[in-house]
This record gives structure tokens, C-alpha cells and sequence, in this order.
């Protein structure tokens, strides 16, 4: 039986639309910022926050604190109850290039 849609037209067809919208997706994460939980569940697979504060700020603290030219403002909640600020465009752009150096399997301490 003959297939009713032409495969290699329609992987054309969504390639060059994905092409397309590219550039506009990349410019929208541009300059976001996001806070702790979206961060989790967007790039951590939904890990705890305390787990995202012990295996990445904490484990890359020099790579990823924002002083220090990396993504992340406030990597632990200071005393005056200000949070990290994440900005996204670079953090995921760290997290897919990092993602092997982070111990997935790690347990928090009870």
C-alpha cells in the first residue's frame, strides 16, 4: 500500500519551518529570567529544589554564579530572603553542554 503523505516532502517541510522560527525562539529566551521552579522542572527533570541547590549551584557554584560571569543570581537564598534569578538562554545553553558532569543519581542527604 502507498503511503498518503510523502515522508521526505513533510521532514522538508518541518525542517525548514523550524529553520525559520529559529532565530525568533532563540531572541524570546534572550535576556529571560526565570526563578528556581521553572528552572527545576524545565531543565532538571522536575528535581526537588534543595536537590538543584546541593548537585548544580552548589557543585558549580564558580561556573554558574552570575559574579563570577556565570547564569545564576543568588544561587542559595541569602539571609534577606532574596532568590535565585536565573537568566535561561544561557543556563540552558550550560545545562545541555554540562548535563554529563552532573550526578543525576545523587541523593540528598536525610
Amino acid at each position: 500500500m502507498e503511503d498518503l503523505i510523502n515522508r521526505k516532502s513533510l521532514q522538508d517541510l518541518i525542517k525548514s519551518t523550524f529553520l525559520e522560527m529559529r532565530p525568533k525562539l532563540e531572541d524570546e529566551l534572550t535576556g529571560r529570567t526565570i526563578k528556581l521552579d521553572e528552572f527545576r522542572k524545565k531543565y532538571c527533570g522536575g528535581k526537588s529544589p534543595e536537590w538543584v541547590r546541593t548537585f548544580i549551584f552548589d557543585k558549580f557554584r564558580k561556573e554558574i554564579d552570575y559574579e563570577n560571569g556565570g547564569w545564576c543570581i543568588n544561587p542559595r537564598q541569602n539571609a534577606n530572603g532574596r532568590y535565585a534569578i536565573i537568566f535561561e538562554d544561557t543556563a540552558a545553553k550550560w545545562m545541555k553542554e554540562n548535563r554529563h558532569r552532573i550526578n543525576w543519581y545523587a541523593k540528598l542527604k536525610n
